[in-house]
């Protein structure tokens, strides 16, 4: 899935907008709406996992506890520690384990920080706006990534023609 990402005026707007693209076959589970603290999104759907950088984190734990755990398991290969056979497998449960353990730790450090993913929409929504983002499936992107975007331009002016009458 691409993530497209607009900033929608306010919550009338924001509402058109998303029953808009509900109304042109996107479903609710690929929408997101986010604002700032203050703001009621009762009938909008939520943030989901880009509340914060939980995902993020995780997914570089697991790429340096793997790394650091291989890196690990091959040196106990090349120096043995005495009286202990040391096989591959070895290598492969260190890198397991280091994956696993750097993917949590670094997944928890990162769900203490708003996500990095938003920082560059902060100044608009500390402003009041809302920022509306929408899943589409990446063969879709990668084939009308410029239609999409005109299409999606055409549902905010939509939504604000409507909005006008």
């Amino acid at each position: 899935m691409k993530r497209l990402c607009f900033l929608s005026p306010d919550l009338d707007h924001a509402r058109k907008v998303v029953v808009d693209l509900k109304d042109n076959g996107i479903p609710e589970k690929h929408i997101y709406a986010v604002a700032k603290y203050g703001i009621a999104l009762e009938d909008l759907p939520d943030t989901g996992p880009e509340a914060d950088d939980f995902l993020a984190g995780y997914e570089r734990g697991i790429a340096l506890g793997g790394t650091a755990g291989i890196f690990a398991g091959l040196t106990a290969l090349a120096f043995p520690p005495t009286g202990i056979i040391v096989g591959g497998g070895l290598v492969l449960l260190l890198g397991l384990l280091g994956a696993g353990v750097g993917g949590m730790m670094t997944g928890l450090a990162g769900a203490a920080f708003p996500s990095s993913r938003l920082k560059q929409f902060e100044e608009a929504i500390d402003q009041g706006k809302i920022l509306i983002m929408v899943d589409v499936p990446k063969m879709i992107s990668k084939s009308l990534n410029y239609s999409s975007k005109i299409w999606i331009r055409m549902s905010v002016s939509r939504a604000l023609n409507r909005l006008q009458n």
